[in-house]
């Protein structure tokens, strides 16, 4: 998982990989953890490289996202793919047509 800090928007971004999945997860509830201690604005995390959201993945995205919603920072799940995008969307991860939630 990549974690990029773009301190003037306050912005942490982070991407999951089906290769390195169950580390990326660790990864991001430490990036969670790091933002609500530092009550950064917003968290954008891209799965465009999931062939499949697992139910592992999902439960840890949903945890972040309920997380960030708690203390007022703002949670988006970008590049969804087509095939993915209805099981985000029931979950409420994902909002909009395009891959952001």
């Amino acid at each position: 998982m990549t974690t990029i800090e773009e301190p003037s928007t306050g912005t942490r971004s982070a991407a999951l990989h089906e290769s390195s999945l169950t580390q990326d997860l660790l990864v991001l509830r430490s990036t969670v953890a790091d933002v609500l201690l530092t009550r950064s604005h917003r968290v954008v995390v891209d799965v465009s490289c999931l062939d499949r959201p697992s139910s592992t993945a999902v439960a840890a995205l949903l945890w972040a996202k309920r997380s960030c919603a708690r203390a007022g920072v703002d949670f988006q799940v970008h590049g969804a793919r087509p095939a993915n995008r209805d099981v985000l969307r029931r979950c409420g991860l994902v909002v909009r047509g395009g891959g952001a939630g």
